[in-house]
């Protein structure tokens, strides 16, 4: 080949080069706008849902695209972002997956995971295109927020854990009505073979040498014996001292078991005594014998936690996506369920339910044998 052909051939391939890069670089461009994300029909149900939302339209003008909660700017996620997005383009030109509302509605749940995932993943990368702690000034906030972003900090969360729904409707997640409305048929659901019985709920429970206590749901019945109608055992906790009107589940660890009376308080037997350098005073690790009636007690500590994950996921999630149990300590949770418990329509039964259910199931008590 002679070098007046090569030099064409060159400039032909740079020029080839050039039309696919600039090509490609357009057709980004152009999918990345939201004219194109609404142009496909499936999409106008989440767009109503965007333009009724604080990311459309807010005091301070500023409007978030759909580019820009969905599609990250570094390189490698941007281009994840439109191979994924090939997806919809499949679904909507040939298997038309989404021809109405009710088949979004079907799909919904299983096109919010994803999402949530994806940002989980990548650190809320989007979300941190406009928001940054670094530029927050707390003091400004609501006090529930300033709690909430400082915890955040501290326990290296990311946006998506907890600010779900924000732009689009939260997915409908069903009811479990066993579980939520048909807890106490489990009461008296023990047989001899079961080593510990757990409270359904609040209950009062004598004392044998005469007196009460009252248990909090959860609350662990050890060396039982049935006695007609009633079930005589032990518990077992902690006490602070200064503080013995309440049993905790574990030393330094605020899971309530069971709350004292003053005449009830000297009637426990104690078995050790530590000294905690988190909180600086004294533990008391103590047992006590209680008789209760058993059909407020059950060995079905499945039916228990479905109970309680039932509040959490139908309760908790009218601003936001649930929030597993493990992603806060069992001392955290007191804090975030009571700035939260405003916002729902629990009783106060069901919001010590939920909250020691959420603390039992903590990420620094997962995998105990509680």
């Amino acid at each position: 080949m002679s070098k007046a052909k090569k030099i064409v051939a060159f400039i032909g391939v740079m020029g080839l080069g050039a039309i696919l890069l600039g090509g490609s670089q357009y057709a980004m461009k152009a999918t990345n706008s939201t004219e194109f994300c609404v142009s496909c029909h499936s999409m106008s149900h989440p767009q109503a849902e965007w333009e009724g939302s604080v990311h459309f339209s807010n005091r301070k003008g500023i409007r978030a695209e759909c580019s820009d909660c969905h599609v990250p700017q570094d390189t490698l996620h941007y281009v994840k972002a439109k191979v994924i997005a090939l997806k919809d383009v499949w679904h909507t030109f040939v298997t038309n997956k989404l021809p109405d509302q009710e088949a979004y509605e079907a799909h919904r749940l299983e096109m919010a995971q994803r999402v949530w995932k994806e940002m989980k993943a990548n650190d809320s990368m989007t979300c941190r295109s406009c928001h940054s702690f670094d530029a927050m000034v707390l003091s400004d906030q609501k006090e529930s927020a300033q709690k909430m972003h400082k915890l955040a900090q501290e326990t290296n969360q990311t946006c998506i854990d907890c600010h779900k729904g924000v732009a689009h409707f939260m997915p409908d997640i069903q009811l479990d009505n066993v579980a939520a409305g048909e807890l106490s048929k489990h009461g008296a659901e023990f047989t001899t073979s079961d080593k510990t019985l757990y409270t359904l709920a609040m209950t009062t429970a004598q004392l044998p040498q005469g007196g009460e206590v009252r248990l909090l749901p959860y609350a662990e019945l050890h060396q039982w014996k049935e006695e007609g109608e009633q079930v005589k055992a032990t518990i077992k906790g902690w006490q602070q001292e200064g503080a013995e009107s309440v049993v905790y589940m574990d030393l330094g660890k605020r899971i309530m078991v069971a709350l004292l009376p003053d005449e009830a308080q000297s009637k426990v037997n104690i078995v050790n005594t530590v000294f905690d350098n988190v909180t600086n005073s004294n533990w008391k690790e103590i047992n006590v014998e209680i008789i209760a009636p058993k059909t407020a007690v059950t060995a079905n500590i499945m039916a228990l936690n479905q109970f309680g994950d039932n509040l959490n996921q139908t309760h908790c999630s009218g601003c936001h996506a649930p929030i597993g149990a493990d992603h806060y300590t069992a001392n955290q949770w007191i804090g975030v369920v009571n700035s939260m418990k405003d916002r729902t329509s629990m009783s106060a039964d069901d919001v010590r339910a939920v909250t020691i259910y959420l603390q039992r199931n903590a990420k620094d008590i997962a995998g105990s044998s509680h």
